[in-house]
């Protein structure tokens, strides 16, 4: 029953975390779009051909200007009807004639589709034409300069990071930075060490007589000890007691750590007990700090797996490996969800910045060009190209990483390779 539970309780986790990572993703895209007057056809949470659910309509005007049209116009001159090609509702786009001028009055419709796991903001007039059309939609995206359609792409990744910081800077305010003595914190419920009669606040003095100073050096000991009877000697509350723990094997690689209790940048499967460290008061500015250090952190770690390829394996994860992580923090308690919710939208930020289509990142590339060429477009040819290069690089992307998932999820046992050592430079 318990495990059933846990299942349900990991469901709910997942669908909440993303719809939240997505909301913050796509909210960084629709505000700087509307920052530069772009016109956004929707705000959508989930996937699926139809909404099935608005939650609000927001109404908002663009300058028509001289040469410019309110709808697209395909190069045979036949005008787009919007409500027919799927769009968003031909009442949704109006021509109002003011005293500034002309305008058009738009409204963005904000939804919910049938399936949750991702989400989109469609802004008018992201796709290429053959005759350059789409220069000239009012509002459209490829009517702004480069620079401003460059912001606009990176407004998604950035929000996610900064949603990621967002979320780690009051959870590393509230329950401190880690605390290196030998005391134990938080226990998984199914965790060795609680089984065992372990409790939090207890203080090991000795693992098989062995004086134990920190908890790292507990950590040293127990990690290469799977399946291994060790000895505690614990003092609870001024009495000393022994009792033995059989540290058990995780199933996925984790990171290695440090002797500050640092996640390395080696991850391997290690033995675990199922308890955390115990924590310090920190200030804020120090918790902020520590939680800038994290998108740092994957950076350097992805730039890592490129120099050492062969880590690929223990660095990167899809789908089950994240269902399984969300499980085992599910069982952990409410902190540990909430910092894999952090890492996870500072993870899809990053990831997002790759100069590959379809990734934000890819079409950054292209407007990158574009500045270069002082403004004038790439070819339709061009960007098809760029654009299948993209869709082939993430496809293998895509087939390796399940590759990784389904490989741990059938060999849980195979051996982990730790990356060679770095020569020494003079």
């Amino acid at each position: 029953m318990a495990s059933i539970t846990y299942y349900f309780e990991t469901a709910v986790v997942l669908l909440v975390m993303f719809t939240l990572l997505v909301a913050a993703h796509e909210l960084g895209h629709y505000l700087f779009a509307r920052m530069f007057n772009m016109g956004v056809e929707e705000f959508a949470i989930g996937f699926g051909k139809r909404p099935v659910f608005q939650w609000m309509r927001r109404t908002y005007t663009i300058p028509l200007l001289p040469g410019q049209v309110p709808l697209l116009t395909h190069a045979a001159g036949v005008r787009f009807d919007l409500e027919s090609a799927g769009s968003r509702p031909a009442e949704d786009v109006v021509v109002v004639e003011t005293a500034g001028g002309t305008v058009l009055r738009e409204t963005t419709r904000f939804t919910i589709r049938p399936w949750p796991l991702g989400g989109f903001v469609r802004i008018k007039g992201m796709l290429p034409e053959e005759d350059g059309s789409e220069t000239t939609i009012a509002g459209g995206f490829y009517s702004k300069p480069p620079w401003q359609r460059l912001l606009v792409l990176f407004a998604g990744p950035l929000f996610s990071v900064l949603a990621g910081i967002a979320i780690l800077t009051p959870l590393i305010l509230s329950v401190g930075k880690p605390d290196n003595r030998p005391v134990l914190g938080m226990l998984a419920k199914e965790g060795p060490a609680a089984k065992a009669g372990l409790k939090r606040g207890d203080l090991v003095q000795t693992i098989d007589g062995k004086p134990i100073s920190t908890f790292y050096a507990m950590v040293a000991i127990v990690r290469d000890s799977a399946d291994k009877a060790l000895d505690f000697g614990i003092l609870r509350q001024g009495a000393q007691l022994h009792v033995s723990i059989v540290p058990k094997l995780e199933e996925d690689p984790s990171p290695v750590l440090l002797a500050n209790l640092r996640p390395s940048k080696v991850s391997k499967r290690q033995a675990k007990l199922g308890a955390g460290w115990t924590r310090a008061p920190m200030g804020g500015v120090e918790a902020l700090g520590l939680a800038v250090s994290y998108p740092i952190d994957i950076v350097t770690g992805l730039f890592d797996v490129v120099k050492h390829p062969s880590t690929f394996k223990d660095q990167m994860g899809g789908p089950i490996t994240i269902t399984r992580a969300t499980y085992d923090t599910v069982k952990e308690g409410i902190s540990p969800v909430l910092e894999l919710a952090a890492l996870l939208s500072i993870s899809v930020g990053v990831l997002n910045l790759l100069p590959v289509m379809p990734l934000d990142g890819g079409q950054m590339t292209l407007a990158f060009a574009e500045l270069f060429r002082r403004g004038r477009r790439l070819s339709i040819q061009v960007q098809n190209v760029v654009s299948l290069c993209g869709l082939a690089f993430m496809g293998v992307l895509i087939i390796c990483v399940f590759f990784v998932d389904i490989s741990r999820l059938i060999d849980n046992r195979s051996p982990i390779k730790e990356p060679p050592p770095k020569k020494a430079t003079k």
